[in-house]
């Protein structure tokens, strides 16, 4: 479809739209997740759940994450950064969450959707691309990394930093976790851990990207469309 990787599905579905406003704690959103997710689990109703909010400070430590991405301990980092630690059940390795950042949980029943999770991550990703796009920005895969990359000019090179992570988890068919996308926000944190255990690998923003603030409500109303437009779905808004 346009050279782009994403197909549209046959039968369009519909993502409940669930918007958090204020910044919220790591373990509160993992519950919410849990408590929509068991919904789908016990039915198999075309619509899935998009949980949109922004994260207090908290680096969370995926599945894949090796002692030396995390070269402090978690109580050196905590007490550095004033970030939470946690440790969670997705793939990927450790990353940061904080506010001026837009997270995206995306909980839907893959058998239902007709999808398996390797397309579930691919169209993760074009909904970061398609998100930067909209803003007159360009981003990227790399081969053989999960993720969203822009390219930055530093020192007069041209390097790839990621803007766009994604670690998901499934249960029952359901997928639970989804993307984070560097809005507007503090990076310098980032620096304290090997993020995404991609060493030599710096992330950026959409701000950093563009050379200008960006709303945070600009940037998460852009990236629900684009997740209707590559998931091929209606946006309904719904309830906590």
């Amino acid at each position: 479809m346009n050279g782009t990787r994403h197909s549209v599905l046959m039968t369009p579905m519909i993502l409940r739209l669930i918007r958090i406003r204020a910044p919220m704690r790591y373990s509160d959103a993992l519950d919410l997740q849990h408590v929509h997710g068991a919904e789908l689990e016990r039915n198999d109703e075309p619509i899935a759940k998009l949980i949109v909010l922004q994260h207090n400070p908290v680096f969370t430590l995926g599945r894949r994450t090796e002692a030396s991405h995390v070269p402090l301990s978690e109580n050196d980092l905590a007490a550095r950064t004033g970030a939470e630690v946690v440790k969670t059940d997705r793939a990927g390795s450790v990353t940061y969450h904080a506010p001026g950042q837009a997270t995206a949980y995306l909980l839907l029943n893959l058998q239902t959707w007709n999808l398996n999770l390797h397309r579930h991550l691919e169209m993760l990703e074009e909904t970061g691309i398609q998100t930067l796009k909209k803003f007159g920005a360009t981003g990227h895969r790399v081969t053989g990394m999960t993720g969203v990359w822009c390219n930055s000019i530093v020192n007069d090179l041209e390097v790839e930093k990621k803007i766009c992570a994604i670690g998901v988890s499934a249960r029952r068919w359901v997928t639970y976790h989804g993307l984070s996308f560097n809005v507007d926000m503090d990076l310098r944190p980032f620096s304290e851990v090997v993020a995404c255990g991609l060493a030599g690998k710096g992330v950026t923003s959409l701000a950093e990207v563009l050379g200008r603030n960006v709303d945070i409500s600009e940037a998460e109303n852009a990236l629900v469309t684009s997740f209707g437009e590559v998931y091929n779905a209606t946006i309904e808004i719904g309830m906590v």
